[in-house]
């Protein structure tokens, strides 16, 4: 058993200065004693909890608070609340435990936020500086919430910089243009456990472009595809961090024997456990500058391993061919691709989607504008950026734009392409803004949040293990100059999945997000869905889950109204497509459907009796995710066993069919 001990707040100091960077806080700034029993020589091993400075310090700390994160319910034992001289301890850290959060606190008032990059303290043996070779150290990106910080150590800037995040804490970046847009064979390391960068003094055979990177086993990296000048790239390169690092050229991916040989496809890892790699279109012919020839735009798709050229998988074509596409894999496997360019050279406005075991097929096009870039948030909701500043959504009840002013931010216009990414809270980051493009918020302009310092856009995003984000490269809007920092990291608020179990009926009004922008609004006390059509025998389309929230096992109390004509339904979903709703009308009726898009009636036990369903109804979720269980009254009125697509967690909500609507009130929830 894990055992965190002797947690301390004696050295956090009572200012922190404000200041960007990656240098560490001075040593023992924030520290925990961890005991792991049956370490060493069967004794205690002190593990410290060390602070990389981010930015947005400058305000004074009363206090700090600890958490420990996971999904399990939250206990004394798993969380301590310091004064400035005050010693505490965390009994145990429970199995299952998924990070260490720590909050500077100024009164009852967050004003610094961090979360340790796992609880693995063996990432980053001898990576410290201040720290001995052999200490056992978690290390915690600390900045105030929402902050975009500078590291402070930064490479050259540069255009198309392909990057990747591994788990253990680095970051590679590797080949795209100069300043001057020459072709570049440099390879870049970050450590994230530390803030320092680096030129690895190996580089690539070759200049490259139109790669894809990827995280193997220990601190190494594959490069996958692109092209050279004038050919396209014959190998896949592995890249090794650790120590002084290597660059070695191996064989390319193959299909059946054959070279596979692709540049500027669409690339994409699903975030689940099974972690599938997707690759998508791109061209087999550039010019000398390596840059695709239009004619030779390809509708192959792919799910790859990197590190086993021969494990890949084909996959049905995509109904357009397409190069410097963006794609998407969610949680339950259902993958996406949109934008890019045709076999015409002109930018595509259409979405594609995967389900497994099916074909690829177009579900929406943009009137008029291109697709500059793709996020897709869990229960089916997809937004997509274009050049002129606009953000457009779809789902299976409708589509739309979201309007500048309000639900989406104001967005400059901008010829290069405009990637976005979903947060764990399901807030999207685009340019330098955050959004939450499915708020059921009665304000929904309260949760778009500007991120100074300074504007830029067409940078790569890539999530990291701790809740955080990268920004590499990208042009600044201004001036349309190179962004001469490439690297900035942004801190999001602590509303991941295992972070946060908002308070449904208390003051916070962003705790709701739809399928449908709109249709879902927090009300006094709960939340109200605006029906749009759809059968009572069929799955709501309009939808609404808690934000950011996943859990295998919670439990869930609520009361319902539905309006004349209107049927209430309770949700339980993972990743895009896949999802339980129950009916919730004068029989229950419990309907799945599957990534496929298969849709099957479960067999739960019989109707309720006449009034059952008045009053409070709880919803409970066990067995590892597998067992639901519906009371009312102390009557049993639903149990069913369930099967998920994989492990990870599961979102839970309401939807409505029918003409009107439907309220939902009383609500609470839990981890159990």
């Amino acid at each position: 058993m894990r055992r965190l001990m002797t947690a301390s707040a004696r050295n956090v100091p009572t200012r922190a200065r404000a200041r960007t960077g990656g240098a560490l806080l001075d040593a023992g700034a924030l520290v925990l004693g961890l005991a792991l029993a049956g370490s060493g020589c069967g004794r205690p091993e002190s593990i410290e909890l060390a602070a990389i400075r981010g930015c947005g310090l400058d305000q004074e700390f009363s206090g700090l608070r600890v958490r420990v994160l996971g999904d399990f319910p939250a206990s004394g034992g798993s969380e301590i609340l310091l004064g400035p001289t005050q010693r505490g301890t965390i009994p145990e850290l429970p199995d299952g435990a998924t990070g260490v959060a720590a909050e500077g606190l100024f009164g009852t008032t967050t004003t610094a936020i961090g979360r340790s990059w796992g609880v693995d303290p063996e990432l980053a043996r001898g990576r410290l500086r201040g720290f001995d070779e052999d200490a056992a150290v978690l290390p915690v990106f600390f900045a105030a919430p929402d902050s975009l910080c500078e590291l402070e150590f930064q490479p050259e800037p540069g255009a198309e910089l392909i990057a990747a995040a591994h788990p253990a804490g680095d970051v590679l970046l590797v080949g795209g243009l100069s300043p001057g847009l020459a072709l570049r064979e440099q390879v870049v390391h970050v450590d994230l456990l530390t803030g320092r960068t680096r030129a690895l003094g190996a580089s690539l055979a070759q200049p490259r472009r139109g790669h894809s990177v990827y995280p193997i086993d220990g601190r190494r990296f594959v490069i996958v595809g692109g092209a050279w000048p004038g050919a396209l790239a014959q190998d896949r390169v592995l890249v090794d961090v650790d120590g002084a690092g290597s660059v070695t050229s191996v064989g390319p991916l193959e299909l059946e024997g054959d070279a596979l040989l692709v540049s500027d496809h669409a690339a994409a890892r699903s975030p689940s456990p099974a972690g599938q790699l997707l690759i998508a279109g791109g061209c087999d012919i550039v010019d000398p500058q390596a840059r695709c020839d239009p004619a030779s735009a390809l509708t192959a798709t792919y799910w790859i391993d990197p590190a086993q050229p021969g494990a890949t998988v084909p996959l049905p074509p995509l109904t357009q061919a397409r190069y410097g596409a963006h794609a998407v894999v969610s949680t339950d496997g259902v993958a996406w691709v949109a934008g890019g360019f045709g076999s015409d050279g002109t930018r595509l406005r259409s979405l594609e989607r995967l389900r497994p075991g099916g074909t690829w097929a177009p579900v929406h096009e943009l009137a008029d504008a291109g697709v500059h870039g793709l996020a897709v948030l869990d229960g089916g909701l997809v937004v997509l950026s274009d050049d002129a500043g606009l953000i457009h959504w779809w789902s299976e009840a409708g589509s739309g734009s979201l309007d500048p002013t309000s639900r989406a931010p104001p967005l400059a216009i901008v010829a290069t392409e405009r990637p976005m990414l979903a947060l764990p809270g399901e807030r999207v980051l685009v340019d330098t803004w955050l959004f939450t493009p499915g708020t059921a918020a009665v304000d929904p302009a309260s949760g778009r949040v500007e991120l100074p310092p300074l504007a830029r856009h067409g940078g790569q995003l890539l999530g990291l293990h701790d809740g955080t984000a990268l920004i590499v490269g990208g042009w600044m809007t201004d001036s349309q100059a190179l962004a001469d920092a490439p690297l900035l990291r942004l801190r999001p608020r602590l509303d991941g999945p295992d972070e946060w179990t908002p308070e449904l009926a208390g003051p916070q009004n962003d705790a709701f997000v739809g399928n449908t922008p709109g249709r879902a609004t927090v009300i006094v006390g709960g939340l109200r869905l605006d029906a749009l059509g759809g059968e009572p025998d069929a799955l709501p389309p309009v939808r609404a889950h808690v934000r950011g929230f996943r859990s295998r096992a919670m439990r869930l109390e609520f009361s319902y109204e539905a309006e004349p004509g209107s049927t209430a339904h309770v949700i339980v979903g993972q990743g895009s497509e896949s999802l339980v709703a129950i009916a919730l009308g004068s029989e229950i009726v419990v309907r799945r459907r599957g990534p496929d898009g298969s849709t099957e009636t479960l067999d739960c036990g019989p109707a309720p009796a006449d009034g059952a369903l008045a009053g409070e109804l709880v919803l409970e979720l066990g067995a590892g995710g597998n067992q639901l269980r519906l009371d009312a009254a102390g009557t049993t009125l639903a149990t069913c066993e369930l099967e998920w697509p994989s492990s990870a967690g599961l979102s839970v909500g309401f939807g409505v069919t029918g003409a009107e609507g439907a309220r939902f009130f009383g609500l609470r929830l839990a981890r159990r």
